[in-house]
């Protein structure tokens, strides 16, 4: 008879066979470098020839951290976990929402240090921005290919400054627009509901 020391643990489980260590170790890792960065403008080499690219580790740092959200998803025991009693998608709604918030909390912390505490609402929009994208490369790839959709968007919103016509923003430039753009925050919020939804759907269809 298993004792209560030796016994099943579902929470340790969990966290061992989803690396947890590592993922947590990554996340911090991509603080660490937003704590350097912080709100300060490095600039981009512009691929259209154009003059380089400014943009903070506040509007860059999020897009790792969102491909980390949903990274750390990734289940080593998947056999083992789709013959569990609980629906695969409400066990994975709960990792989503305690990986994503210490995502944002790690975002925070890390400016709150490097002094760039006015950066915060432009790291928070982007995350939700990337993590979405992230989800959604999850739901149509797999999760070890969450990362694609995240990193090819990095191509037209930091390599391409090309402005749009009267010199405005184009959308697809979302990541690098002012937390004033209201647009931005639009684009970033459907991301996040669309990929979630798709990434759950998903992970019931292949239970």
């Amino acid at each position: 008879m298993l004792t209560e020391d030796r016994g099943f643990l579902p929470l340790k489980s969990h966290l061992r066979s989803h690396h947890s260590a590592r993922s947590l170790a990554f996340l911090v890792g991509c603080a660490a470098v937003l704590t350097w960065w912080g709100g300060q403008a490095v600039l981009f080499p512009d691929m259209s020839g154009d003059k380089p690219v400014p943009a903070s580790g506040a509007a860059f740092v999020p897009m790792l951290l969102g491909i980390g959200v949903l990274i750390s998803t990734i289940d080593g025991m998947a056999d083992f976990s789709r013959a569990a009693a609980l629906p695969r998608s409400h066990v994975l709604a709960r990792h989503l929402t305690v990986a994503f918030g210490i995502a944002v909390l790690s975002a925070c912390i890390a400016l709150l240090l490097s002094g760039a505490t006015d950066a915060i609402p432009l790291a928070c929009r982007n995350l939700l921005g990337f993590t979405g994208l992230a989800a959604l490369s999850a739901a149509l790839f797999g999760l070890r290919l969450s990362w694609l959709l995240p990193v090819t968007q990095t191509v037209p919103a930091f390599l391409l400054g090309t402005p749009g016509t009267g010199g405005t923003d184009t959308w697809w430039a979302w990541p690098r627009a002012t937390t004033a753009n209201g647009t931005a925050w639009v684009i970033a919020t459907g991301l996040m509901a669309t990929g979630m939804l798709l990434v759950l759907l998903r992970a019931d269809r292949s239970t």
